[in-house]
C-alpha cells in the first residue's frame, strides 16, 4: 500500500469545518476527513517545528522533549525503516527549516524536492526591495510607523516573492501541484511513502487577495496586506481593534488558501486511481493564537490553541469513525508501519502506538495523558517571583499548564480560555501527578525529577541534563536568527 503523510504547519484543531467550525471554509480538508478516522485528542509534544518533526522521524522522546537541533545521522528514522522494507520514499516540502541551515531532514529519503518562497527562506540576493503585488501600506497600521518595514524577515520574504503574480506563483500552490505530479508519475506503484510538509498557514499570514477578502468584513477592503501586520508588530498596543480584527482575518484566509491548494492532491488521487491503494495521514505540527489573550502567534507555554492539532487517517478500505484516543507525534512511527503492513522490527528506543489499529479495535489507547513543551532550559524563571509553566499536560477534557507547585498550575477545559484551577483542585492534583510520572518516564534527568518533586523550593540544578544529550554539530546555530534578530 502507498502512504501519504501530510503535516501542515501551524494548523489549529478548532479551525476546521469537520471539527465543528462553522465560519472557516475548509471543504477539501473536510472532504478528506469524511473518508477518514478522525482523532479528536491529538497533541503536539516537542515544540515547535524542528523538535516536532524529530518526534515523528524518530518515534522517540527527547528526554523529555527534543531540542531544536539537526536530525541525527545515527538514529534510525521512519522513512529509512520503510526503505528497508522496500518502500520508495519521497519528501516534498516548502518548510525551509528541514534543509536550510544544515537541519538534515532530507537525508533519510530516496528523493526530495524543496519548494522555495516560504518564510525565512533565502533564495535571492538583490539590492532592489520590491514588494509582492498583494502588499501595500494600510492606514490601520500607520500607528506603527516605518520601523517594522525595515525588519530583515520582511525584506527576505519580499525578495523571495517579488515576482508573485498568479496562484501558480505561490509556494503552497506549487507544493501541492508538485505532489500531484508525483502521484501521476507513480500511478502504478503500491510501495511509495510520500511526506508532504506544508509550511502554510505559518506566518506570514498573507494569501491571494480573493481569500483575504472572504474573512474581512470591511466592504472597502481590497484584500492586500500591510507587512507590518505580519510579524512582531501585530501585537503592539498601538493598534486599534479594527486593525486587530484585520489581522485576525488573515489566519483563516491563509488556511482556506491551503485548503484550496490541497484540493489538487485529492483530485490527483482520484484521477490516477491511487485512492484505491493509498492511505493518507493528515495532521498539524502545532497551532497558534489568533487573538486569544490579545496575542497573535505561538509561544511557551503550549496552550490548547497551540498544542491541540487535527489528525485524520484515511485507509483505502473505506472505514471511518471518530476516536478519543490520546495521540502524540511519536505514534506516527508505529501507525505508518501498521498501514504499510511490513514485518520489520521496531528500532530500539521507539515509543510508538498504532493509532488506527487501536481505534478500529475500540480501545481507549495506550496514553493516559499527552505532554507538550520545550526543553527544560526554558524552565528557569526570569525572576524569583515568577512561577513559570514548565510544560503542558493534556487529557481528553483538560489542559494543565504544569508548574513545580501544583497550586500554581493553570487549568482550562478544552475549548475554553478560563482558568478554573481553583474550582477543580482534585483534577489539578491528578493531572499534575500524572504529568510528573509521565515526564520522568520520558527521560527527564533525575536531578530535575528531584527538583520537581520538591515543589521547586530550591534552584534548578546547574549540572542537570536538559534533553537527550545530543549537542548538535559543532558551530551549529539556528540560521533564521540572522533574519529575526536585528543588529
Amino acid at each position: 500500500m502507498n502512504i501519504i503523510f501530510i503535516v501542515v504547519d501551524t494548523l489549529r484543531y478548532d479551525h476546521l469545518g469537520t471539527n465543528g467550525n462553522d465560519w472557516i471554509r475548509t471543504p477539501n480538508i473536510d472532504r478528506l476527513a469524511a473518508e477518514s478516522w478522525a482523532f479528536d485528542c491529538a497533541f503536539s509534544a516537542s515544540f515547535p517545528t524542528i523538535p516536532y518533526r524529530t518526534d515523528v522521524m524518530t518515534g522517540r522522546y527527547g528526554g523529555p522533549f527534543h531540542p531544536w537541533k539537526p536530525l541525527r545521522h545515527d538514529i534510525q528514522t521512519l522513512p529509512w525503516t520503510l526503505s528497508q522494507a522496500g518502500y520508495a520514499t519521497q519528501l516534498i516540502h516548502d518548510t525551509p527549516h528541514l534543509v536550510n541551515g544544515g537541519h538534515n531532514f532530507d537525508w533519510p529519503f530516496s528523493g526530495w524536492t524543496f519548494i522555495r518562497g516560504a518564510e525565512v527562506d533565502r533564495p535571492w540576493v538583490t539590492d532592489n526591495l520590491q514588494w509582492p503585488e498583494n502588499w501595500c501600506r494600510d492606514p490601520l497600521f500607520e500607528p506603527l510607523g516605518d520601523e517594522g518595514l525595515n525588519r530583515r524577515h520582511i525584506a527576505t520574504y519580499a525578495r523571495a516573492n517579488r515576482n508573485r503574480r498568479k496562484y501558480e506563483d505561490w509556494n503552497c500552490f506549487q507544493l501541492f501541484h508538485t505532489a500531484a505530479e508525483f502521484l501521476k508519475d507513480n500511478a502504478n506503484r503500491d510501495n511509495f511513502f510520500l511526506w508532504i510538509d506544508c509550511f502554510d498557514p505559518h506566518e506570514p499570514w498573507d494569501a491571494p487577495v480573493e481569500f483575504m477578502k472572504i474573512y474581512d468584513s470591511d466592504p472597502d477592503y481590497d484584500g492586500r496586506v500591510d507587512p507590518r501586520s505580519l510579524y512582531q508588530d501585530r501585537n503592539s498596543d498601538r493598534l486599534s481593534d479594527q486593525a486587530r480584527a484585520r489581522i485576525k482575518a488573515q489566519y483563516p484566509a491563509k488556511l482556506t488558501w491551503v485548503d484550496y491548494c490541497l484540493g489538487q492532491l485529492l483530485d490527483a488521487m482520484e484521477l490516477t486511481g491511487l485512492s484505491q491503494n493509498t492511505a493518507v495521514v493528515f495532521t498539524g505540527d502545532h497551532g497558534t493564537q489568533v487573538g486569544e489573550r490579545r496575542k497573535f502567534g505561538k509561544g511557551l507555554p503550549v496552550r490548547e490553541s497551540e498544542g491541540h492539532v487535527p489528525l485524520f487517517i484515511r485507509h483505502p478500505d473505506g472505514d471511518t469513525g471518530r476516536s478519543q484516543i490520546i495521540a502524540q507525534p511519536q505514534d506516527f512511527f508505529a501507525t505508518v508501519l501498521g498501514l504499510a503492513e511490513v514485518d520489520v522490527p521496531m528500532p530500539a528506543g521507539v515509543v510508538s502506538h498504532d493509532l488506527l489499529d487501536l481505534a478500529r479495535n475500540g480501545t481507549s489507547g495506550q496514553r493516559q495523558v499527552a505532554l507538550a513543551g520545550g526543553t527544560p532550559q526554558n524552565w528557569r524563571p526570569e525572576t524569583e517571583e515568577l512561577a513559570p509553566s514548565l510544560f503542558t499536560c493534556f487529557d481528553q477534557e483538560w489542559c494543565l499548564e504544569v508548574t513545580a507547585k501544583s497550586e500554581q498550575a493553570k487549568l482550562t477545559r478544552l475549548g475554553s480560555l478560563d482558568d478554573v484551577a481553583d474550582r477543580h483542585p482534585k483534577i489539578v492534583e491528578e493531572l499534575h501527578s500524572a504529568a510528573l510520572d509521565e515526564i520522568e518516564r520520558r527521560g527527564l534527568d533525575l536531578k530535575l525529577v528531584s527538583w520537581f518533586k520538591s515543589g521547586g523550593d530550591r534552584p534548578i540544578p546547574e549540572d542537570c541534563r536538559l534533553w537527550d544529550g545530543y549537542p548538535g554539530p559543532a558551530g551549529f546555530h539556528t540560521y533564521w536568527n540572522r533574519i529575526y534578530i536585528d543588529d
